[in-house]
């Protein structure tokens, strides 16, 4: 790691202001190319807006969780050196899904190593649905499950809905639907065109290191 002093920091900041070169932040992918794409799909959108009422409108994402991950940030004194030890890479996938207004939040849908972890020994019910496999990855067949699922309870409801999803290879058409359609975004373009990755998948992460870090303060509290 290189140190500069505070005048070679200023020296910079002006050497970039008058060569009109300002630090920008690496973006995963680049959507440039597929602006067409995107603007088709506004098309096609808008034409779903008038085929289905906005509350029967859904999108789904999955997002990988690090759940027994801890903050790598903290307040402390300028000459007080912090250590820690080594951050766990236990991971999880969360299906995350909900209807456009807001109204209807899908349990969540969470993918595991474990077929029968010991946390859920002698719990009889739970807020989220469960499957596992060795990877802990939503497969085409777990995914092909889930959706069936989500179709028979709409369909017990006597409602038609539309389902967005990416178009990652865990996401195949499936036959037989009666009550969900299932549209796919077009190729690189989710960092614009989905829902869950404008804030939604964010904010739930937020919440869930929130928790996290109170349980364990609870935890230091009663010894």
């Amino acid at each position: 790691m290189f140190l500069i002093s505070s005048a070679q920091q200023a020296g910079l900041t002006d050497l970039k202001k008058d060569m009109n070169c300002p630090s920008k932040k690496f973006e995963a992918k680049s959507v440039d190319s597929n602006s067409t794409a995107v603007t088709e799909w506004k098309s096609k959108l808008q034409t779903y807006l008038t085929e289905y009422e906005p509350q029967n409108i859904y999108n789904a994402d999955e997002t990988g969780l690090f759940f027994r991950m801890v903050p790598d940030k903290t307040l402390e004194f300028k000459d007080v050196q912090c250590h820690g030890g080594k951050m766990s890479k236990d991971r999880l996938t969360v299906m995350v899904c909900a209807n456009m207004t807001g109204s209807e939040k899908v349990p969540l849908f969470v993918t595991g190593k474990s077929k029968n972890p010991c946390c859920f020994k002698n719990l009889k019910t739970m807020p989220i649905e469960y499957d596992a496999n060795k990877k802990a990855c939503v497969t085409s067949e777990i995914f092909t499950n889930w959706v069936k699922k989500f179709d028979r309870r709409i369909l017990a409801q006597s409602r038609r809905v539309l389902l967005i999803v990416d178009n990652c290879p865990a996401h195949p058409e499936i036959a037989g639907l009666r009550s969900v359609k299932l549209v796919f975004l077009p190729p690189n373009t989710t960092s614009l065109t989905q829902p869950m990755d404008q804030g939604v998948i964010k904010n739930l992460k937020a919440h869930y290191r929130k928790q996290v870090i109170q349980q364990q303060l609870r935890a230091i509290e009663t010894g």
